[in-house]
């Protein structure tokens, strides 16, 4: 639920903002309202907001730590004006409600220090009217260093050791919400020097780095992954980043710069290491090709951390074995017993004559359960039960 300044505000907005077929409404209510949502989105580190539309009324919802939860209840003719506050906001049309927006807008907060906050919005009509949601993104909160991913002292080796090769691509795979994201821009920063020509080609450009040619791709006018590669190739990269290959001209020109001098990080939605390359054979791409090409597949996962100040010891059995770990419990400085999230890993390294696998993702999350570091709940919800493939 709101906190109490929120749930005041937000009271106080429903009082003062009446329907609009009955009287007319005071702007200055709904900047007061939409201001006390974010700023307790932000206190709470929150990661999306939805406003969501239904037939006798709207719903607000946090997603925290990877999960969603209620807000508040808000009747329909006052979150049609906060969608309409927050288009504004975001320099979208508030006259079109048909048709999919997409925006951004950037707030200063205080919380610890004035620091921007970027958030990118996204309206899309409903049969009740509009949804829009709001991707909190504070790039001042974000470490952006391959030690704090998660990684284990052998993964995170491999990872370097792949990042200072000259050429080779590394693919980091994963489904949506599973810290791909991160983990590029993470070994962006590992590489980023000044003798290195860097470009990435992203849809959207999510956090800005000083030092790195970034590209937002736009297919309305022709500018799409493949378009912008090919431009890139004539600009003298010693780097490419890819945001996502979704097809197999972007996957073939993304191996052939691979092969040709250059390093290449990208993205591709799979559920494990093993299974990006079968995704790639089945866009088209030969085997001989991928295994001259690929250095390093990373399949990931975020999982909740365990609040430190609160958990408690609590065994599981696993094939018939009893293990010691730890559950959330839930206090003060935590939500439901959770603080936080952090990866697990699945590192396959891919030459030509071998593929060399470590711990699985399921074994990797294990042994973090065993470490207290998150439970065997929350395990067992993000990867299902003992998925070893």
């Amino acid at each position: 639920m709101l906190s109490q300044p929120v749930r005041a505000g937000l009271e106080l907005g429903a009082a003062l903002i009446p329907a609009p077929e009955k009287t007319n409404w005071q702007d200055e209510s709904v900047i007061a309202v939409v201001d006390q949502l974010l700023g307790d989105a932000i206190e709470k580190k929150v990661s999306d907001i939805h406003i969501e539309p239904y037939e006798q009324g709207s719903r607000i919802r946090y997603r925290r730590d990877g999960l969603l939860c209620e807000a508040a209840l808000l009747p329909a003719h006052l979150s049609v004006r906060i969608i309409t506050r927050l288009k504004i906001m975001a320099n979208l049309n508030i006259a079109e409600r048909r048709l999919p927006q997409d925006g951004r807008l950037t707030l200063l907060t205080r919380l610890p220090k004035t620091t921007p906050l970027d958030i990118r919005v996204n309206t899309c009509p409903t049969l009740h009217g509009e949804k829009m949601v709001l991707r909190l993104l504070d790039t001042a909160t974000i470490r952006l260093t391959i030690g704090a991913l998660g990684m284990n002292e052998k993964q995170s080796a491999l990872f370097l050791a792949s990042l200072a090769r000259p050429q080779g691509l590394i693919l980091v795979t994963g489904p949506t919400g599973s810290g791909k994201t991160v983990t590029l821009y993470s070994a962006l920063q590992q590489v980023n020097q000044l003798e290195k020509n860097i470009s990435t080609v992203e849809d959207p450009v999510e956090i800005e780095l000083h030092g790195i040619n970034q590209i937002n791709i736009n297919p309305k006018i022709g500018l799409d992954f493949a378009a912008v590669l090919r431009a890139l190739l004539r600009q003298d990269p010693d780097i490419l980043m890819v945001g996502e290959i979704r097809d197999l001209e972007t996957a073939t020109i993304v191996l052939q710069a691979a092969q040709t001098g250059h390093l290449v990080l990208s993205t591709l939605h799979a559920n494990s290491a093993a299974a990006t390359l079968l995704r790639l054979q089945t866009m088209g791409v030969a085997t001989d090709q991928l295994m001259g090409a690929i250095s390093l597949i990373i399949a990931q996962r975020l999982l909740r951390q365990l609040c430190q100040h609160c958990k408690q010891p609590a065994p599981f059995a696993l094939e018939g074995c009893t293990y010691q770990g730890y559950a959330p419990v839930g206090c003060e400085r935590c939500y439901q017993g959770y603080r936080g999230r952090t990866g697990i890993f699945e590192l396959l390294p891919v030459t030509n004559r071998k593929k060399e696998s470590g711990p699985m993702l399921w074994e990797a999350g294990l042994e973090k359960v065993q470490h207290g570091m998150t439970s065997y709940a929350e395990l067992i919800r993000v990867m299902g039960e003992a998925d070893y493939g």
